[in-house]
């Protein structure tokens, strides 16, 4: 957890100038929420039978609701809902975060895999952003809270809703640090389990060439079993902060390539702005760097519509540049697993 790329410690400054509101004691000192009870719906921010925000779609613009009819399914992990408070981590029951949560979260993120998977995306005790900041013995025991609810959740899914289908397991940010570690424990290994695992879209976290040890990286648009990443920047940016554990491992979103080849916008099949009332085709172009980040230039596009573009650090639009190719990459991806499965 000590790995912190340099568009992360801006992006925290930033939240940290607007407010001083931390943790004022030791999470050890620092009373916590209680724990979700997955079997009661409230307590998931998606799910295939529940009218949520995940169920997004733009119909004239080919973004459709799919999920009734969906033959894999996908456990997507919310990125961090709560950036300023006195607490460690944030109660489930928190409508502001829960607010943010689903309408970022699940309806501008998962909300991309409608098309082919049925979405369960679980409430969580999000450890506050500052957690990435603080001193390892309180940052940890936060993480490990917030994992602790992450892993419970997938628990219930695989007992109560997975009934044997296929399924992707899908992050960004804070989620992607517990993606990271569902696949570690459950995937990285030979069991029955990985007969029904499609692929993970690890975003928006630094994924390196010493994670996993079975698990490789997919560097072909219809490979499965593995995983993809990557991690938005500027063209300026190609360095990062803390101590690294390897070499970070990238795939381009327009080519799902893990190699540095330039792809032009002409192949971005749409983004997906922030007000969500359209789609972008030829947004962003991307390549990856040496340092494993994913260049794109700047779109032309104002910053209420993909926010934070008024600085290099791209990180809260890595799904929503590349919304439309990761459907269908989604799409085919499920088409391959099944292909493979009938054969």
């Amino acid at each position: 957890m000590k790995v912190f790329i340099l568009f992360i410690l801006i992006t925290a400054l930033q939240v940290l100038i607007v407010s001083c509101a931390v943790p004022l004691r030791s999470f050890e000192k620092t009373p916590q929420p209680p724990p979700p009870d997955y079997s009661q719906n409230k307590y998931w921010s998606a799910l295939p039978d529940k009218k949520d925000s995940a169920d997004f779609q733009l119909k004239e613009y080919g973004i459709h609701n799919l999920q009734s009819d969906a033959k894999a399914d996908v456990f997507f992990i919310t990125p961090t809902n709560y950036l300023k408070g006195f607490k460690w981590n944030v109660s489930v029951d928190d409508s502001t975060a829960n607010a943010e949560a689903d309408s970022v979260g699940c309806k501008l993120l998962a909300s991309v895999f409608n098309g082919s998977c049925k979405i369960y995306a679980p409430r969580y005790r999000t450890a506050i952003f500052y957690s990435y900041f603080a001193s390892r013995k309180n940052s940890m025991k936060a993480f490990g809270l917030a994992y602790e609810d992450v892993r419970k959740a997938f628990q219930y899914y695989l007992e109560h809703y997975n009934k044997g289908r296929p399924f992707i397991i899908a992050s960004h940010s804070q989620g992607t640090d517990y993606g990271v570690r569902l696949v570690k424990e459950f995937l990285d290994k030979d069991t029955e389990l990985k007969k029904q695992f499609i692929e993970a879209y690890l975003i928006g976290r630094p994924v390196y060439d010493t994670t996993f040890t079975t698990i490789k990286v997919s560097s072909q648009a219809d490979q499965t079993g593995g995983f993809v990443t990557w991690n938005s920047v500027d063209y300026k940016v190609n360095s990062f902060f803390g101590d690294p554990v390897g070499t970070i491992i990238g795939v381009n979103p327009l080519s799902w390539k893990s190699d540095t080849t330039y792809v032009p916008a002409t192949y971005n099949k749409g983004g997906l702005p922030f007000t969500a009332n359209c789609t972008d085709p030829g947004l962003v172009d991307a390549k990856l760097a040496p340092s494993g980040f994913l260049w794109v230039h700047k779109p032309d596009k104002p910053k209420e519509e993909y926010p934070a573009t008024n600085t290099p650090y791209y990180h809260m639009n890595d799904y929503n540049f590349f919304y439309m190719n990761i459907r269908e990459n989604v799409k085919l991806r499920v088409k391959s697993f099944l292909d493979k499965k009938n054969d």
